[in-house]
């Protein structure tokens, strides 16, 4: 009986080990690339908003870890004003759909945003977010489409 008990006990205790091993690492894909992201961003700050065209650029380096590395706005009145702060901004994978950019911080005529965490959804090359907060009393919204087409990969 002795010998039954340690075998379930030792067999547990393996269990315990394969169960606590941690899920694989999400990262970005196709690793070691430049891409750029288009599309309509705005923030919102003391009940203003500014709406505008986003163009960033980036990259993802061999392990599938991203970097947003320069930026520029352009529509409406004010957002060819719009200053990128503390690039290059990190985005890391965290799942099959989630994307978090690191440190967000701009400039604009509606005043200064960040830094701050950004939580993204990426689906078919579009990272999208909505009325993010950021530090300084704002909000983010945008829909931005990578070329190439950046994804995620367990």
């Amino acid at each position: 009986m002795k010998k039954a008990i340690a075998i379930t006990a030792a067999g547990l205790m393996s269990f315990g080990t394969v169960c606590a091993t941690p899920a694989a690492a999400y990262h970005l894909i196709p690793e070691s690339t430049n891409f750029t992201g288009t599309g309509k961003t705005s923030a919102t700050k003391n009940g203003i908003t500014l709406p505008c065209t986003a163009n960033f650029k980036g990259n993802t380096n061999a392990t599938g870890v991203g970097s947003i590395t320069s930026g520029t706005f352009s529509g409406q009145i004010g957002c060819s004003s719009v200053g990128l702060g503390g690039l290059p901004w990190k985005a890391l994978a965290k799942s099959a759909t989630k994307v978090i950019i690191y440190n967000v911080s701009f400039t604009s005529p509606i005043g200064n945003c960040g830094p701050g965490n950004l939580p993204t959804k990426l689906t078919n090359g579009v990272i999208k977010f909505t009325n993010v907060a950021l530090a300084g009393g704002c909000t983010v919204s945008g829909s931005i489409k990578t070329t190439p087409t950046i994804s995620i990969v367990p």
